[in-house]
């Protein structure tokens, strides 16, 4: 009998295997963790892109400061991803859909406040970015939460810093 062993395990506790990260996000998709959705339920989840992508601060008692899109959801960057090489593909993208810009606009909207952002190219389109890094949804979020934080010790929500300017216009969930 063939003795079986775990794979092992490669940097941010992925097994070191091609599309290691894809597979590992499939069972995820299939289980009640996504409020019982099956993984079909979102094979076709576009992007989250709008006709306008606006970005805007939320205050949430946990994190604080966070962004947010212009509809509440929360975002957040992956810490695998590295210049040149975008760590969440496949099966990935449909639990973290990226924030991408909608074909002809060429710059993120931003509350007044907000800096630090820009655009890069990625594997999806024109993704949003933050302080350089890429930022993305969680399909397990809705207004107001924030479900994603630390997943495989690589997705962390945006936290900003507490500025003491007075008069900026992040707003709050109620």
């Amino acid at each position: 009998m063939k003795e079986l062993r775990p794979p092992s395990i490669g940097e941010h506790g992925w097994p070191r295997r091609p599309n290691a990260r894809a597979s590992l996000i499939a069972p995820l998709l299939a289980t009640s963790a996504l409020g019982g959705f099956a993984a079909q339920s979102f094979a076709t989840a576009a992007p989250a892109a709008a006709s306008s992508v606006l970005v805007k601060a939320a205050t949430v008692a946990k994190y604080g400061k966070i962004l947010v899109t212009g509809s509440g959801l929360a975002l957040y960057y992956d810490t695998a991803n590295k210049p040149g090489k975008w760590a969440c593909k496949g099966n990935c993208l449909t639990a973290w859909p990226p924030l991408l810009l909608p074909k002809g606009q060429t710059k993120v909207s931003a509350a007044s406040g907000i800096t630090g952002l820009g655009v890069v190219k990625s594997p999806s389109g024109m993704q949003v970015t933050w302080d350089k890094k890429a930022l993305y949804t969680f399909v397990k979020d809705s207004k107001g939460t924030v479900t994603g934080q630390g997943i495989g010790h690589v997705w962390y929500v945006v936290q900003l810093k507490v500025s003491t300017t007075a008069g900026t216009n992040s707003g709050s969930w109620g």
